[in-house]
């Protein structure tokens, strides 16, 4: 009887999480970051019945060395991020790479973000790989996010060693047909953790033993690599090479069959290391390269390296010589244009004459990402401008990472720094040594575990002295509401301990403290005001449920939420609701010269009640 074949529509990070499940992984840990997050939704949403353990873990870094312990203990271990979460991982992966020991398979995931779309910076995982002597793998498609992370287990337990799985945004949130295969049932998830302190104990002396055979070990996957099942030579007969990889392949394959060109193209899965033997070849029968990759020159280096060691005359054409653009996302109209400057063949763009798309954005009004109605975090950031105006102070408030950075958005204009996760309250103890100035940073609740709280320490040691606003809105928001240890559930929804930030304050010491309702908007100004008044270092936590979770909450409950409405009896069309607070559920009626409160985006908050100088607005 023919085994039915089951097929899905998967987005790439909906395939690396099944991947993980079909094969057969124990434990997974993680913390969201967009591109990466539905991974590891994915898999505490399917996950709980295989038996296996799935955590948000605090940070990046705590995640990594949760998958690592697993896999020193011989289970097979899972860790995703995005791409500036294997920095604040980076500590723990370099020292982890060198001495290996990975008896069960332990694959991680990293998601890259060409052009910037969510992240703060543009950086390559590929690079950190070559630095780390990591082994690297870049899947094209969502079918191969599941059959590579199948087969990188295998791979991390043949050589004992982990795997980096280059995933991008295009990758990660795109959708294609993906075969299934099945999902094991294991009996137990417990390994043994066999004690080998040569081996585990990372001290100098153990690392200068364990890097030559680290290295010999490399050199032995770089013989493989040309080899490899997942790089692959697809030859053409025109005398042009193009060496890709990733999302980029498919760029190039869209570019050569509209433009009606045959070049050899060399499809590089296994990244790190690079199958140098198999591009020495290549590069001897083609008098051309092109080379196609996201974000950084890691292959066209590479390449270019080798060409000029074995005395290869070739033309190699990519970011350096400006053919291909040296930042943002690729896409098939780039890939046609650097075709064809290479080729000397034009090529009819498709929907020519049609307005480019910087055009196209000049002609659309501009419409900036804004927090959203009901926002705690809009009341809060109002709060700290109405007290410290009361108190002609111009504060510095460095931010953080999370929904409140649109903060710095007109007319809240309230961030003055972003740089890294738990960076505001870094930055605010160097300001304050460096400085007169008030500093208010503000930082919210998920990254206050995050990376916050060894900055708040540093703080009491050294006597800085600045208000920390802590917004909690009780889960990691930005990324869709991921649990925070507040709420007392991990990933699969199972009951699980509870550490709340009051808690954590008082015991690392802070003796000015406040906890405030943003909703309630006048106390929080008081409190606020007390806080700036003591001239020391002082936490306020301003407390309230996200606004989207808190819609879903009533939803889920069926039940109606208090709104308001404008009284035009009262309003005489002042404009400080619009002008000065920015609720995106209140407009303003030029023509009656009134405001106006579209009830279906309102929750009900209430603070434009109290930001209002003449109490127009009014409880249905």
């Amino acid at each position: 009887m023919t085994k039915q074949v089951t097929k899905m529509l998967l987005s790439g990070n909906e395939a690396f999480a099944r991947g993980v499940l079909e094969a057969g992984v124990d434990i997974a840990a993680a913390y969201p970051g967009t591109p990466s997050t539905e991974i590891m939704e994915t898999i505490a949403h399917f996950g709980k019945d295989t038996g296996m353990h799935a955590e948000w873990s605090i940070n990046e870094k705590i995640a990594f060395e949760v998958a690592l312990g697993a896999s020193w203990s011989g289970l097979r271990s899972f860790t995703a991020a995005k791409h500036v979460g294997l920095n604040v991982a980076a500590d723990s992966f370099f020292t982890a790479a060198l001495f290996g020991g990975m008896k069960g398979g332990f694959v991680m995931v990293i998601a890259d973000d060409p052009s910037f779309h969510s992240s703060q910076n543009e950086q390559d995982t590929r690079m950190y790989a070559l630095a780390a002597h990591a082994i690297c793998m870049e899947p094209s498609t969502p079918q191969e996010a599941l059959d590579m992370t199948k087969y990188a287990y295998e791979f991390s337990e043949k050589w004992e060693s982990m795997v980096v799985i280059r995933s991008t945004t295009r990758l990660s949130h795109s959708r294609g047909p993906v075969i299934l295969g099945e999902i094991p049932k294991r009996e137990t998830n417990k390994g043994e953790f066999i004690k080998d302190p040569a081996k585990f104990v990372c001290l100098p002396g153990n690392a200068r033993r364990t890097k030559p055979l680290l290295l010999a070990k490399m050199d032995e996957i770089k013989d493989y690599s040309s080899k490899s099942q997942w790089n692959v030579v697809e030859k053409g007969k025109d005398p042009l090479l193009v060496i890709t990889s990733g999302v980029s392949y498919l760029y190039v394959k869209d570019s050569v069959q509209e433009m009606g060109i045959d070049p050899t193209i060399y499809k590089i899965g296994l990244s790190n290391p690079m199958p140098e033997a198999k591009i020495i070849e290549l590069l001897k029968e083609h008098p051309e390269c092109l080379i196609a990759e996201e974000v950084e020159p890691y292959f066209e280096l590479k390449v270019k390296a080798l060409a000029a060691e074995n005395g290869i005359k070739v033309k190699i054409y990519g970011r350096k010589e400006k053919v291909i653009p040296i930042s943002n996302e690729l896409n098939p109209l780039i890939l046609k244009e650097s075709l064809s400057k290479v080729m000397k063949k034009e090529f009819e763009a498709v929907g020519k004459g049609l307005p480019t798309q910087t055009e196209i954005n000049e002609l659309l009004p501009n419409r900036p990402p804004e927090l959203c109605a009901g926002c705690p975090h809009r009341s809060t950031f109002y709060a700290i401008k109405k007290a410290t105006r009361k108190r002609q102070i111009k504060p510095i408030m460095p931010g953080d990472i999370g929904c409140y950075t649109l903060g710095f958005m007109a007319p809240l204009n309230a961030v003055d720094t972003t740089v890294a996760m738990g960076a505001s309250i870094g930055i605010a103890n160097g300001l304050a040594h460096a400085t007169d100035q008030q500093i208010i940073p503000v930082i919210g609740d998920s990254t206050f575990f995050h990376t916050g709280i060894p900055a708040l320490v540093n703080a009491i040691v050294n006597k800085a002295k600045f208000v920390l606003v802590v917004m909690d809105n009780h889960l990691t928001a930005m990324t869709g509401g991921q649990p925070t240890p507040e709420l007392g559930y991990g990933a699969f929804g199972e009951p699980a301990g509870v550490v709340m930030i009051e808690q954590v304050c008082k015991g690392i010491g802070i003796k000015n403290l406040w906890i405030v309702d943003p909703y309630d908007h006048d106390k929080t100004i008081e409190v606020m005001g007390e806080a700036l008044d003591c001239n020391d270092l002082a936490v306020v936590i301003s407390r309230r449920d996200c606004a989207l979770e808190y819609s879903r909450k009533m939803r889920r409950a069926k039940e109606t939420m208090d709104t308001y409405y404008t009284d035009e009896e009262v309003c005489i069309g002042c404009r400080t609701c619009v002008r000065d607070f920015a609720c995106p559920a209140i407009t303003f009626d030029y023509e009656k010269k009134k405001s106006h409160v579209d009830e279906s985006v309102c929750v009900g908050c209430s603070v434009c009640r109290s930001i209002c100088p003449y109490d127009a607005f009014t409880k249905r």
